[in-house]
């Protein structure tokens, strides 16, 4: 039976959350579903263009007034288009957004899930909306989330029976061809505090493996980036750590020997299961609690403490230094991400959702 579905995201720009909703948006329309994607950004992706509602409501202001004042706009123009499609199923991801379509909906005959894409515990989000999420989630029709950590934690203001664990899907990149390798440690994500390239950047300082033709290069872009540059400079190490903003990352993880996530906090980030799915071996931090249903540390990946660039630095040098290791590593990851991470599965887990209302 053809299913209306609304897919609701503050941006549909590039980022993890992004592209599982475009792969979504393509699942479901490829088995015949009516599927629309609201967003509030000026920004329009071209590959969704037709199927696009763009309400151009960005909410970029510091101003508390004009900014409650944005969030109300938000919230009206979102209820005026989900009010014409009544008994539709909405997804809507990532907090703030979650918190306004669930204003949005109240006294709508809809079916509201809403996704936690990060670990709610420590996201940064401001003390109102921490509020208001702990006030309001427990009247989604279904809370779903991509670490076990997340889910426990939300437990704490929502019905254990509404929340669900989905965890990230990831495709898998088939070559005949044996990949050439490059002294290469990549490391992706927006340049913002919590992805803790400041400690990266340290700690391939301090590692000194620049010294025998390694590199680090950076994908992504963000507030942090002026910060992070002078860094490098002040370091001496601007040949030696690359940025290289958004770009496609499958080249880089072809040519790449080692990925690193350096990240403060995370759920379950796409492009540790895209690295692995490429068979690169990882470093990853400990609080990336979504990882940890993937990967263990010393058996699937190399784990380490969050804001530790002396620790990091000789993970980094361990790493460099053993190719059986970083064999070992990567091949033990790709089998559980392949049984784990299956699409077809997962996309058996989203489509549950559709049987109600």
């Amino acid at each position: 039976m053809k299913k209306k579905i609304f897919l609701i995201v503050s941006s549909i720009q590039k980022g993890g959350t992004q592209k599982i909703i475009l792969d979504l948006f393509n699942y479901w329309k490829v088995k015949g579903h009516n599927v629309k994607i609201i967003t509030f950004d000026k920004k329009i992706n071209s590959k969704v263009k037709k199927s696009l509602i763009n309400l151009e409501l960005q909410n970029t202001s510091k101003n508390l007034f004009q900014a409650m004042f944005n969030n109300l706009k938000r919230i009206y123009e979102l209820r005026k288009v989900i009010k014409k499609k009544q008994h539709s199923h909405i997804f809507s991801f990532i907090s703030t957004t979650n918190i306004l379509a669930i204003i949005s909906n109240i006294g709508l005959k809809n079916n509201l899930i809403i996704s936690e894409r990060n670990d709610p515990e420590l996201q940064n989000i401001g003390k109102i909306w921490v509020i208001l999420r702990k006030i309001l989630y427990r009247y989604a029709d279904k809370v779903t989330a991509n670490s076990k950590k997340a889910c426990k934690y939300l437990e704490n203001f929502v019905p254990k029976k509404k929340i669900f664990f989905i965890p990230n899907h990831i495709f898998f990149y088939k070559s005949k061809k044996k990949l050439k390798k490059e002294k290469i440690l990549l490391a992706i994500g927006r340049l913002h505090y919590q992805k803790g390239f400041d400690t990266l950047i340290d700690s391939f300082s301090l590692s000194k493996v620049y010294k025998f033709g390694w590199k680090l290069v950076i994908l992504g872009k963000g507030p942090e980036e002026k910060f992070l540059k002078k860094k490098v400079k002040n370091l001496k190490l601007v040949n030696k750590v690359l940025f290289k903003g958004f770009k496609d990352p499958m080249p880089w993880y072809k040519k790449s020997k080692i990925f690193v996530l350096s990240s403060r906090y995370e759920g379950t980030p796409n492009v540790l299961l895209e690295a692995v799915s490429m068979r690169l071996p990882t470093i990853i931090t400990n609080s990336c609690y979504g990882a940890k249903y993937y990967l263990k540390n010393n058996i699937s990946t190399l784990e380490v403490p969050v804001n530790n660039s002396e620790a990091l630095s000789r993970l980094i040098l361990k790493l460099v230094n053993n190719n059986n290791l970083q064999k070992k590593i990567s091949n033990e990851a790709y089998k559980k991400i392949k049984k784990l991470a299956n699409y077809k599965k997962i996309f058996r887990m989203w489509d549950f959702f559709l049987k109600e209302i």
